[in-house]
């Protein structure tokens, strides 16, 4: 379901995605702030919101790949057939997580911030990103197929064994999908309104693009692509809770094969989820540096007179300091937030949590397409109003969730007041949490 919204975009990409592209290469746009700043007048404050809005409402989404990388990892090295994995350590320099970040913050820093580009393009980047993707999808067809034709006779034997088990039958309706069919509307729009929000999405799609001629050809082999690393999620997930994977559907991908005695396969879906992880933390905190540099700290370098005294050559050396500054913060902010929200919420919702926050975005930056007469106060408004009410409804909750506050305003509200709970603002019940 959450391809879907992403599907729908890309078929909007000749008309949409083209547009924004030779708007960003005629005013040499460098990121999403950058470019809604663009639209309305060349706002510094509203760049800055963006920005801000970006580094709080991405941080759970680098969470999200750190948290899937050490997840992974465990059940590869400490998986046992009953199911058993040894107990992680709770200090940080002993956390799996901590050191990933670190890592990934010298890599990111010697290659991503060797020198100031103009435009900001990464091709070399980019070959890399579509390359992982190859072995992502190459990894999940192996443990799809293994899963269909080695553990089971084909599709017809393995949706006839589900047919005969009840609980599993009704887990394919839409009834279990959280909201029904408003969580079901609730979750595609979501995932539309956060494809074109998403910074790295935006750094990817505009910034990188060098020909737009790509545009055409990604409208429809993005879809496919999709598609095809879809094909065996069903399969997959019927097979791991039909017995012998584990508890966890966000492993049963490597659980599903370990059970079964393969030991080669696993370690290839770990690599191919690993430089898929790896690969979307790196645009996306390049994408939020380049934020962080040019929307929120040298508008104020801008204003020290001793920064005008500096020689050009210097000034570079500063922009470039600031750069490998913020990506270490980015990464180890996206392992604070992993440390502190732990097992409150699932690899899915972790997510979602974070593609909520940067669909707020996407309304001022369409409207700014295509409205002339579309105002930088109320986009500013609207933006601002929106992470506040993520912060409330989402944010908030998984610290609660997670034992850092006290959870009785979940339940109550705030000082018993009812229609400010969290999950349950201005009396809406009864609404999944990502559609409320």
């Amino acid at each position: 379901l959450i391809y879907l919204g992403p599907t729908l975009a890309m078929f909007m990409g000749p008309l949409v995605i083209r547009k924004m592209v030779r708007i960003a290469a005629t005013h040499r746009i460098t990121s999403i702030a950058d470019f809604i700043s663009a639209r309305y007048g060349k706002s510094a404050g509203l760049g800055a919101l963006v920005a801000l809005i970006a580094l709080i409402g991405t941080t759970p989404y680098i969470a999200l790949q750190l948290k899937a990388i050490t997840l992974s990892h465990a059940v590869l090295v400490d998986y046992a057939p009953e199911g058993s994995m040894a107990t992680a350590e709770t200090s940080f320099w002993a956390d799996r997580s901590f050191w990933v970040a670190l890592v990934l913050a010298v890599f990111i820093i010697l290659f991503g911030t060797r020198h100031l580009d103009a435009s900001e393009r990464h091709e070399g980047m980019v070959a890399a990103i579509a390359f992982e993707s190859l072995v992502k999808l190459a990894a999940f067809l192996a443990v799809g197929i293994f899963t269909v034709f080695v553990l089971y006779q084909g599709p017809a034997d393995l949706f006839r064994q589900v047919a005969a088990t009840p609980a599993l039958t009704e887990a394919l309706s839409l009834s279990s999908v959280p909201g029904g069919a408003l969580g079901w509307m609730g979750m595609l729009v979501l995932a539309f309104l956060a494809f074109l929000g998403l910074p790295r999405q935006f750094q990817v799609l505009v910034v990188e693009n060098v020909d737009e001629r790509h545009i055409q050809r990604a409208a429809w082999l993005f879809p496919l692509y999709l598609l095809v690393i879809n094909l065996f999620v069903i399969p997959i997930a019927m097979a791991g809770l039909l017995g012998g994977a584990g508890e966890d559907p966000d492993s049963f991908v490597l659980t599903l094969p370990m059970a079964a005695g393969v030991d080669g396969l696993p370690v290839l879906v770990f690599i191919g989820g690993l430089s898929a992880a790896t690969g979307m933390m790196i645009v996306e905190t390049i994408a939020l540096s380049t934020m962080v540099s040019n929307q929120l700290v040298m508008p104020l370098l801008l204003r020290s007179r001793r920064l005008h005294r500096s020689h050009s050559g210097s000034l570079a050396n500063r922009v470039l300091g600031i750069r490998r500054i913020a990506i270490l913060g980015i990464l180890l902010l996206g392992y604070s937030y992993h440390a502190l929200i732990g097992d409150a919420y699932s690899l899915v919702t972790i997510g979602l949590v974070s593609f909520a926050a940067v669909a707020q975005f996407t309304p001022a930056l369409l409207i700014g397409l295509y409205w002339r007469g579309a105002n930088r106060l109320g986009a500013g408004l609207g933006m601002s109003a929106g992470i506040l009410v993520w912060a409330w409804t989402l944010l908030i909750p998984g610290f609660a969730q997670s034992g850092w506050l006290n959870a009785d305003f979940l339940a109550q509200g705030p000082f018993g007041i009812a229609w400010l709970r969290p999950y349950a603002l201005f009396g809406l019940e009864g609404w999944d949490i990502y559609t409320h």
